[in-house]
C-alpha cells in the first residue's frame, strides 16, 4: 500500500517538473544557445564581407555568336529546362577561354580578366537586362522547347557587343504572341493564371 501511495504522489510532483521544465528550462536553453552561437556566427559574417568582389568584364555576344558560331543553348542550357535561362559558370567559360588566345590585346586582356576571376573563385557580374516584375511567372522552358527564337523576346542579340534592352516585354507584347498561337492551345496561354500565380 505505502509503494502505492507513494507512486501517486510521484506522478503530480513528475508532471509539475515537466511544467516547469517547459515554462523555463526550454527558453533558458534556447537563450544559452544562441548566446553561444553568436561568435560563430559573427565570424561567418567577418568571412561573407571579404569574399572577393564580383568582376564585371565585357561580353560581347556577337563575338561568340556570329564570329565564333556558339548556339544560345550552349551557354544559357537552363533555358530548356527551367524558367530562368540562367548565365554560364566562369567554369563553362573556362571549356573554351583556358585553350584560345585572340590577337586583339584588349580582348585577350578580358580573356585574361575571366581566367583571373575563375582561379580566384570570383563571379562576374554582367547586366541583368530583361527583368520581369515578382507578380509575373515566366519560364523559358515552354517557350524554346516549342521553337521561340531568342530574338523574338530579346532582339537581335547576336550582333550586339554589349546586351541592351530592344523589347518592351509587357503584358500587351507577351498576349500579342499568345493570340497567334494554334486554337488548341490558345485558350491556355490566354488564362491569366498561366503568367500570374
Amino acid at each position: 500500500m505505502n509503494a502505492c501511495h507513494s507512486f501517486s504522489e510521484v506522478r503530480p510532483m513528475t508532471r509539475t517538473i515537466h511544467r516547469l521544465f517547459i515554462r523555463w528550462g526550454l527558453p533558458l536553453f534556447a537563450l544559452v544557445g544562441v548566446l553561444a552561437m553568436l561568435p560563430l556566427a559573427q565570424r561567418g559574417w567577418a568571412a561573407s564581407d571579404a569574399l572577393p568582389e564580383a568582376a564585371t568584364i565585357p561580353y560581347s555576344h556577337r563575338v561568340h555568336v556570329q564570329e565564333a558560331g556558339i548556339d544560345c543553348l550552349f551557354c544559357h542550357s537552363k533555358a530548356i529546362r527551367s524558367p530562368q535561362a540562367g548565365l554560364p559558370s566562369l567554369q563553362k567559360c573556362m571549356v573554351c577561354h583556358e585553350y584560345i588566345t585572340v590577337d586583339e590585346p584588349q580582348a585577350q586582356q578580358q580573356i585574361e580578366q575571366v581566367k583571373q576571376a575563375f582561379a580566384e573563385g570570383r563571379r562576374v557580374q554582367w547586366p541583368d537586362v530583361y527583368r520581369q516584375p515578382d507578380f509575373v511567372y515566366f519560364s523559358h522552358r515552354p517557350h524554346v522547347n516549342n521553337a521561340v527564337a531568342c530574338e523574338t523576346c530579346h532582339g537581335d542579340v547576336q550582333s550586339m557587343d554589349l546586351v541592351e534592352k530592344q523589347v518592351e516585354m509587357n503584358m500587351g507584347f507577351c498576349l500579342n504572341c499568345h493570340r497567334r498561337q494554334s486554337e488548341e492551345i490558345q485558350p491556355r496561354l490566354l488564362d491569366c493564371v498561366t503568367c500570374h500565380k
